[in-house]
């Protein structure tokens, strides 16, 4: 492998007494060369049975990274090898056969790299007897030839495990909006799409400068953990808040900010998964509460948002 020979000694030394000074059981023992776990990517599909959504844009997804788990036949418990950034070789000075070796899905939360989290929608991949050799690598998943990449596919949480709340993919055959009126239904451009047919616009005139937009829904949760994913572009800032009560006004409906998303002029598509349940504890877990948009266009721009696979999870 190239990774092999295009590390430096001196880079390859660096790893060798990190690691051996973090005290893990996976550089116990007379090992002095390592053997590499490669993976390049993880992507989303549905499950056999009890799938979340029959909507192949409920699948969209963008793990950024993944933290590796894993059990060496003799050890008296499992070793967490660490979390990296997609596409990763990991280097550990072991070889034999992993009873298990676990691999878990992590995103940027709120599109933070700092942020990075197990995203636990998403079940872990579990992979069985997997051999490690010294000098050599692993590869992990499937392989695409053509593209040269391996993949590993995990899947969600079915229906009995988790709560989608709502659901929005302007797909021909399955539209029921939950945005008002301001989010224009875009039914046949599959070159705009994110993903299939169609997406949600909003037109912002250069005329406003700041243009509101909701979902409609009002949630009452039955569970404490909530978050949002949706695929977005944005020619201006875009603000998310929410409407909750406090108790300590009385009862009163308030808002509070989420995110604030920036700009994406010539970036295309991003994929973002927002937490909504530190914004919601706030109002010591209230119910319901709403979620409105801000656009937000202070130089007066002739501006779009798009919005794509929104969809709302309670776990």
């Amino acid at each position: 492998m190239n990774f092999k020979r295009n590390i430096s000694p001196l880079v390859l030394a660096m790893i060798v007494t990190a690691l051996t000074f973090s005290g893990c059981k996976k550089y116990q023992g007379d090992v002095t060369v390592p053997s590499y776990l490669h993976l390049d990517r993880m992507t989303v599909v549905p499950q056999a049975q009890n799938a979340p959504s029959p909507e192949a844009g409920f699948y969209n997804s963008d793990i950024d990274a993944v933290q590796f788990i894993c059990y060496f036949e003799g050890d008296d418990s499992e070793t967490n090898l660490g979390t990296f950034q997609l596409p990763c070789t990991v280097p550990i000075l072991r070889q034999g056969d992993m009873k298990y070796l676990r691999a878990y899905p992590v995103v940027k939360q709120n599109g933070s790299t700092s942020t990075r989290i197990y995203y636990f929608y998403y079940n872990y991949v579990e992979l069985k007897n997997v051999k490690v050799q010294s000098d050599s690598v692993t590869n992990l998943g499937i392989h695409d030839s053509e593209r040269d990449l391996w993949t590993l596919q995990t899947t969600y949480k079915t229906r009995n495990q988790m709560s989608v709340l709502a659901e929005d993919y302007f797909e021909p055959t399955t539209f029921n909006t939950h945005f008002d009126s301001t989010v224009v239904w875009v039914s046949n451009d599959p070159e705009g799409a994110c993903n299939g047919q169609g997406y949600g616009l909003v037109h912002i005139p250069d005329s406003i400068s700041i243009l509101n937009f909701y979902i409609k829904d009002e949630f009452d949760i039955p569970n404490s953990t909530i978050y949002l994913e949706m695929n977005y572009q944005t020619d201006v800032e875009l603000h998310l808040d929410m409407i909750g009560y406090e108790i300590s006004s009385g009862g009163a409906a308030t808002s509070k900010g989420i995110i604030a998303l920036k700009p994406t002029t010539g970036k295309g598509w991003k994929k973002i998964y927002i937490n909504l349940t530190r914004t919601w504890s706030q109002f010591n877990y209230n119910a319901p509460f709403t979620l409105y948009f801000q656009a937000v266009n202070p130089n007066g721009i002739d501006a779009n948002v798009k919005l794509d696979n929104v969809k709302i999870l309670s776990y």
